[in-house]
């Protein structure tokens, strides 16, 4: 078979004819590569067939063309890159959406996992406390609000939160049939967005040269002045102006808009 090969490479092909045949060989053909790579690929695969032929023995079509069929039946296996079901590991992280909704997500372990496929369990729940600006010790929360979860088939859960800008800690924990509560994971701080205008006065800039943030009191908008009414205070600002080092000037206004 090499020397069939070898026999066809010596008639005058095109690129194309090339690359059809090296992938018939089973050969890996990139679309970057030139007429006499592909042809240099399929004469180093002639060569490794000749070389690999045992001496004095004639490979005969039938031969031949099976170690062809066999080269192309073998396909690189595929990698597995679905997601899977669970980590294994315990974790609930709580994110803010917007000032109204914020997003719970949850892996348990196996042995929490086994837990509450326990009968002693009455109901778990996802237990949510508001703990806006202070210390929260597990009883001293704002408000607290629970529903009624199966963690072990649903792993998330949107939550409408009924105060913009409040902080929020959440908890996945069960009820046993005495009515007591027993918390098995707790989540980060989540501190939700305000609905309405920031009402900091300070401005916030980046220096992308020393790589630093530089926060600054707000100057305002400065607005310049298109018109001025005659005999107004506005026109007379030059019997206000001030000589010196700390001059009064009347040119531009500061103010902020709502």
């Amino acid at each position: 078979m090499w020397r069939e090969l070898q026999e066809w490479l010596e008639q005058d092909l095109t690129i194309q004819q090339l690359k059809a045949k090296a992938k018939e060989l089973g050969l890996s053909v990139k679309k970057q590569m030139t007429k006499t790579d592909v042809r240099k690929m399929i004469e180093r695969y002639a060569e490794r067939m000749r070389m690999s032929e045992p001496e004095g023995s004639m490979a005969t079509s039938t031969t031949s063309h099976m170690q062809i069929s066999s080269v192309q039946s073998k396909e690189t296996p595929k990698e597995n890159i679905s997601i899977p079901n669970t980590y294994k590991k315990d974790k609930l992280v709580a994110m803010p959406i917007n000032p109204q909704w914020m997003y719970f997500y949850w892996d348990l372990s196996e042995p929490n996992a086994s837990l509450l496929k326990s009968s002693e369990i009455n109901r778990v729940v996802l237990r949510v406390y508001d703990v806006t600006y202070i210390e929260f010790d597990g009883t001293n929360a704002h408000r607290t609000f629970e529903i009624n979860v199966d963690p072990l088939n649903v792993r998330n859960y949107y939550l409408n939160v009924p105060m913009p800008g409040a902080h929020y800690l959440g908890e996945i924990g069960y009820y046993d049939f005495q009515g007591r509560y027993t918390i098995l994971l707790r989540s980060n701080l989540c501190m939700m967005p305000f609905s309405s205008p920031s009402q900091s006065t300070r401005e916030r800039w980046l220096d992308l040269r020393k790589h630093r943030r530089i926060v600054m009191p707000a100057s305002g908008m400065l607005t310049p002045v298109i018109e001025r009414v005659a005999g107004s205070v506005q026109g007379l600002e030059h019997l206000f102006r001030i000589s010196s080092a700390g001059s009064i000037g009347f040119a531009r206004f500061s103010g902020k808009g709502m």
